[in-house]
């Protein structure tokens, strides 16, 4: 009786377990994907920033490759401020300003 109850409770523990590996894997699998999507939404907005920028202005790798280097949020405001963009010191313009309002909050922060 006694090794049918350890057998019993090796059995559940082991079923338990399995369960738990499976949603650690199914949820492992969902960050992937979900990091994925980002990755390529974002992508896509860069191509898209790119190409409204071209039909204004002749791009050059350098202003291309600042682009590729904007994080998230970097990209976001310059995607809000395209409507400003016709040259390529507007783009300049817009790039500084949006690397420097980054290093003017980390100072702010820095100083509280």
């Amino acid at each position: 009786m006694m090794e049918e109850k350890k057998m019993d409770f090796l059995r559940d523990t082991n079923l338990t377990l399995a369960r738990m590996r499976a949603k650690f894997d199914e949820r492992d699998e969902q960050m992937v994907y979900e990091k994925g999507i980002a990755k390529g939404k974002e992508e896509g907005q860069k191509m898209l920033v790119k190409l409204v920028l071209r039909q204004r202005m002749a791009m050059n790798e350098r202003e291309e490759k600042q682009i590729d280097e904007l994080d998230e949020e970097k990209l976001l405001d310059l995607i809000q401020s395209l409507d400003a963009i016709h040259t390529p010191e507007d783009f300049q313009r817009q790039i500084h300003d949006k690397a420097n309002q980054k290093v003017q909050m980390k100072q702010t922060v820095l100083n509280r």
